[in-house]
């Protein structure tokens, strides 16, 4: 009989410990702040890198211009992961943006017959001339997949057994049918949801309705975190719930509540459940632009390292710079009742005009399975 190859399937943003992370630094970014408008968009990917444990492999992708500045800027940190810097030669390109989590997608091939707890190899999939992902690839020897499809990382969430992808992304990759053979289905086999809404009534799967969806924001982990967690046999979500940060009101955050409700309705219906947490809208420091601060930009674990009680999730924090004392609180406490030990990483408003937080400035290479995971249903 003959046995059918194991398939690929892109790595979660939930499940075991993380074992290798990603990022990517500019070499604008070494400048001085006075570029920026006196924000510093160092402080919260070097924050992140102090805040991964020891165990954790980080990759941190830079120009080749810029490795002397950047190992005077990583002797500053002293992180406890084991930093490695790769190094983009100009000839091949450069770092374009922090934003790694755009750049490419991993996926694991499992391995047949191996009980190890690390079986399986990793895979990039690139679009054509992705040079970042091309680089990290060549670093790592890993194996490198073509796939024509221009699909943000930011505008997918990877649960255990679904994927969660942006409207505008799924409307523009796949047919309305998602289950049938195309690109999406080709990159990773787990049945795709959609985050949108709607403004009429009618099922989302059939063509009308589904045509007649949008999208609020720019990618769906702005305003949504994945838990790993269960609520009455449903994959549990976080989304953000806007308000203002002052006293006055503001159509644009009326008009964010709005769209960002209809948007939790039609995630109900498709079998999630839903927890809000608060997401204030406030002027970024450079831009003077009111804009959201990401909270639901997170990195979760659903495993428990060695040494603590808890599995741990990364969460961006904002009132070391901006007066959000209130929001990154309420933030914490959401988390910290859900069963998490909550890693703040503070520094993210130097970023926050640039419409990105933790996890967009982050991808996770590889999890490693804990044998006894850290199992926590909600019973209610």
């Amino acid at each position: 009989m003959t046995v059918a190859p194991p398939v690929p399937a892109l790595v979660a943003d939930c499940g075991g410990l993380l074992g290798q992370v990603a990022l990517a630094v500019p070499t604008a970014f070494f400048e001085s702040a006075e570029v920026f408008g006196g924000c510093r968009p160092l402080v919260p990917i070097g924050n992140l890198i102090k805040a991964l444990p020891a165990a954790v492999e980080v990759f941190l992708l830079v120009d080749d211009r810029a490795v002397t500045v950047a190992r005077r800027w990583i002797t500053t940190l002293g992180p406890a992961c084991l930093l490695r810097i790769v190094v983009l030669d100009h000839s091949l390109g450069t770092v374009p943006g922090p934003w790694i989590q755009d750049m490419f997608h991993v996926r694991t091939v499992p391995a047949r017959h191996s009980a190890s707890r690390h079986a399986g190899d990793t895979q990039f999939v690139l679009v054509p001339g992705n040079s970042v992902g091309r680089c990290l690839a060549d670093f790592l020897a890993v194996a490198v997949a073509g796939l024509s499809l221009d699909l943000p990382g930011g505008n997918q969430l990877v649960g255990r057994n679904f994927r969660l992808i942006g409207h505008a992304d799924l409307q523009r990759s796949a047919p309305v049918d998602t289950a049938i053979a195309n690109p999406l289905h080709t990159l990773d086999p787990r049945p795709v949801s959609v985050f949108a809404y709607r403004l009429h009534n009618g099922n989302a799967s059939a063509e009308a309705a589904f045509s007649r969806l949008h999208q609020y924001g720019f990618h769906v982990d702005q305003f949504v975190s994945l838990t790993g967690l269960h609520r009455e046999g449903r994959p549990l979500l976080l989304v953000g719930e806007p308000h203002p940060a002052e006293a006055s009101g503001s159509i644009l955050v009326d008009n964010a509540r709005m769209l960002l409700d209809a948007s939790v309705a039609l995630l109900i219906e498709q079998g999630f459940a839903v927890i809000r947490n608060p997401v204030p809208f406030v002027v970024a420091p450079d831009s003077g632009k009111r804009l959201p601060r990401l909270y639901n930009n997170v990195i979760v674990e659903n495993a428990v390292r060695e040494g603590r009680s808890k599995p741990m999730v990364w969460l961006p924090q904002f009132a070391d710079v901006e007066p959000l004392a209130g929001d990154d609180a309420r933030n914490r406490t959401l988390w910290e009742e859900l069963g998490f030990d909550v890693i703040p990483v503070p520094g993210w408003s130097h970023l926050a005009s640039r419409n990105g937080a933790l996890r967009c400035a982050s991808k996770v290479l590889k999890r490693v399975m804990d044998r006894d995971p850290y199992k926590l249903n909600f019973h209610r």
